[in-house]
């Protein structure tokens, strides 16, 4: 409870709008201010990342026996769900257009949650993914193991995971209100925001599964 405390959720959503506006990011006043936080384990957060790592590897033409023996030699094939698990028993290119950009979309929240686990420093609104994320997880291609990482993992300061969600939750408005008014901005991408949100929502609030994790604005 004394956790709790800390975390105080309309504070936070008014201090987020002012930055945002003052970084020429617009954010409506009625959005509310989020849920108070219940956040999973750094391992259950782990072990999601290497699993979509993994997933991500049918992107770039691994083979799916090579990513699924090392998802069951680390103990990680529980962590998919059972549509993650049919990816693995379809050649890729047969898969629907839409799951193929879902796939390719992954390495939005592996470089989240590697922010989350304070791998790195930069998690933004509107830029991609440093090459550098290649060194912060096992390489599978060389059967690199999962526990080290796993173990390893720590979350940064949860009010800062906290303050970031939201920070990601009132962009995401700005970011869909440009899409559907056509409008362009410099400051936000809608996918990257979407992606990397759907990782911090998955950290912050252990009672949605991935898959079940809604990203309305």
């Amino acid at each position: 409870m004394l956790f709790q405390k800390k975390i105080k959720p309309e504070i936070i959503k008014n201090r987020n709008t002012k930055k945002l506006r003052s970084s020429g990011i617009e954010v409506i006043e009625h959005l509310p201010y989020l849920d108070n936080p219940d956040f999973r384990e750094p391992k259950e957060i782990a072990r999601r990342t290497l699993a979509l790592t993994a997933l991500f590897q049918l992107h770039l033409q691994a083979p799916r026996e090579v990513i699924k023996k090392w998802l069951d030699e680390n103990g990680l094939l529980t962590n998919l769900n059972v549509e993650e698990l049919e990816y693995l028993e379809t050649e890729y290119s047969e898969l629907p257009e839409q799951t193929q950009t879902d796939i390719y979309w992954f390495v939005e929240a592996i470089w989240a949650f590697a922010w989350v686990g304070g791998l790195h420093n930069n998690l933004t609104l509107n830029t991609g993914v440093e090459d550098s994320l290649a060194m912060l997880i096992p390489n599978i291609a060389k059967n690199e193991p999962a526990e080290k990482f796993i173990s390893n993992f720590k979350l940064r300061k949860k009010i800062e995971i906290f303050e970031m969600l939201d920070k990601f939750y009132r962009a995401h408005w700005f970011a869909r209100n440009n899409d559907l008014t056509n409008k362009k901005s410099e400051k936000v991408d809608l996918d990257i925001i979407m992606e990397r949100r759907k990782a911090l929502e998955f950290t912050v609030y252990k009672e949605f599964e991935w898959d079940e994790i809604s990203l309305d604005t």
